[in-house]
């Protein structure tokens, strides 16, 4: 994975402002870090497995190859599994976070999605270095399948409004700053859009470890 150069207009921003205190980040809630079994993947990377699942989900069959003719266009998150025809009803979500209580902040957001939505799949949380600006504390991501009767501006908007109930400034200070919640739409509903402000699939999901590890965990 290639990692972003800092540009030196971001170095003039004070570096207290966006760094997490260790005490910030310690998770001693009772969904905290102690309540997860964690699996080193590798020096850098750690698998966190809930000790309460939060759903009961049976393994999917991965796609042995994928069609050529998919592959003029960009990226298909759908196409890797056996049945994408059923899976094209639903959205993936990839959520990551880096500052603050982070897995508190992901079940309290299950539970906001449950309000609006039904959640299908839900991976183990990967605990992973930052990219881009890597002098900051590591990332906890993890994948949602998630079952909606939004359209994909309204789903988009529900989305921006749960980052900002987190804490997350819509106007980031310098890109790959640190964040208290970060939604990215993966995919939704098999739909290729090209926005300005919105490309679906996510353009760049097939590169970040922190997106692939997780959906291929083939529970969906």
């Amino acid at each position: 994975m290639q990692s972003l150069t800092l540009h030196k207009s971001y170095l003039t921003y004070p570096k207290q402002r966006f760094h997490c205190t260790k005490k910030e980040s310690q998770n001693l809630h009772y969904f905290g870090i102690k309540t997860y079994q964690q699996i080193q993947m590798n020096p850098k990377m750690t698998r966190l497995i809930y000790a309460l699942p939060p759903l009961q989900c049976k393994p999917f069959a991965l796609q042995p190859k994928i069609p050529r003719f998919t592959l003029v266009r960009p990226p298909n998150p759908y196409r890797l599994f056996k049945a994408h025809k059923q899976l094209k009803q639903y959205a993936i979500l990839g959520i990551g976070a880096n500052c603050g209580e982070c897995l508190i902040t992901f079940w309290k957001l299950f539970k906001r999605f449950k309000k609006k939505n039904v959640i299908i799949s839900l991976s183990s949380i990967l605990k992973n270095p930052a990219f881009g600006w890597e002098a900051q504390a590591d990332f906890y991501n993890a994948i949602l399948w998630v079952k909606t009767k939004l359209g994909y501006v309204e789903f988009w908007s529900f989305c921006a409004y749960l980052e900002r109930m987190f804490g997350r400034n819509r106007k980031r200070p310098f890109k790959n700053a640190p964040r208290t919640l970060d939604i990215d739409i993966i995919g939704f509903k098999n739909q290729f859009l090209r926005f300005k402000h919105l490309q679906i699939p996510h353009i760049a999901w097939s590169l970040r470890e922190s997106v692939r590890i997780p959906l291929l965990e083939r529970k969906v």
